[in-house]
């Protein structure tokens, strides 16, 4: 009876929040409807990345990896190769696929604290590859091109489109952290060592989500470079991966909407300093101090250890 209430509380907000979305995106000025827009690839960007994080008990410190993976290949291969724009973001989704996986099979054989440090190794390798790939990437000017098709081309129109995209992708991330499958990933945060005792191949489950999590934060930056109409060695900064683990970390990381949340305060936070100080992101900074000491758990914060009492570990996602 209470995943049942669970899931129904959770299918009604969603279908409210999408309705308002619908309804307040095309209202709203074009400068507030744009940020909204960035706000949902944000999300989408943070959502992929809490896969591993509040999922899986795993810490990637190179997310932006993938976000910029996605962006490129797309790019690349609508501007060099001259591929329509949707066989092109297929495409360009296979190939940050088939990295990912090459990237999760090296960073998943060590323990976690080398996990981490690799994953970040790959992401500074991209940076340099992107910048000083001059005549493939652009450098660090990157390339300005048209990168959506002529339906797309109104900024309301491109909204919808991206909002559409992140409700199925959303849904697809739900299905999977629901499903068994994400039980044991749960169950492998908790409680590694005795998954491995009872006979499951821990490291095959965090590969998966690996990729996965790779796929989605690909998916966003493809939107990203359809958004921006552009790709540029910044969607591999290493600032956009701790901007990532910030909207985990202040929305909530053992919720599903939390690092949705994080994404809307973090997105518009530094989108709006920005506009008055170049220091944004040392005021960021000081905010992310700030909350972490006074929230640990994030916006929808709950003890971890009074929740693990009252409920099993798995249940704590929802």
């Amino acid at each position: 009876m209470w995943k049942a209430l669970v899931k129904k509380r959770f299918f009604i907000f969603a279908l409210i929040a999408v309705v308002v979305l619908s309804i307040v995106g095309p209202i709203l000025p074009r400068y507030y409807t744009q940020l909204l827009t960035l706000t949902l690839i944000t999300a989408l960007f943070a959502t992929s990345l809490n896969i591993e994080i509040g999922y899986a008990g795993m810490m990637p410190l190179g997310q932006a990896t993938f976000y910029g993976l996605g962006a490129y290949s797309f790019g690349l291969l609508v501007i060099k190769a001259h591929l329509p724009i949707f066989p092109a973001v297929i495409c360009g989704l296979l190939i940050s696929m088939i990295i990912s996986v090459i990237i999760g099979y090296l960073c998943i054989r060590r323990n976690l604290f080398i996990f981490g440090l690799l994953h970040l190794a790959f992401n500074i390798v991209f940076i340099t590859l992107v910048s000083k790939w001059v005549n493939l990437t652009g450098g660090s000017s990157g390339f300005t091109a048209t990168l959506r098709p002529a339906f797309l081309s109104s900024y309301v129109s491109f909204y919808f489109f991206v909002l559409v995209m992140v409700v199925v992708a959303y849904a697809i991330i739900k299905i999977l952290v629901e499903s068994p499958f994400g039980k044991i990933a749960q169950g492998m945060r908790e409680n590694e060592e005795r998954l491995n005792f009872l006979g499951v191949n821990t490291k095959r489950f965090q590969l998966v989500l690996f990729v996965a999590s790779g796929f989605f934060a690909a998916l966003a930056g493809v939107l990203l470079a359809m958004n921006n109409n552009g790709i540029y060695p910044a969607y591999f900064a290493l600032t956009v991966s701790v901007q990532g683990l910030m909207m985990v970390i202040i929305g909530g990381m053992y919720f599903f909407i939390g690092p949705t949340l994080g994404a809307l305060l973090v997105t518009i936070f530094s989108t709006e300093v920005s506009n008055f100080t170049s220091y944004w992101q040392g005021w960021l900074g000081v905010v992310m101090v700030i909350w972490v000491t006074r929230f640990k758990e994030g916006i929808l914060f709950r003890r971890q250890s009074k929740a693990s009492k009252k409920i099993p570990a798995i249940e704590m996602n929802k």
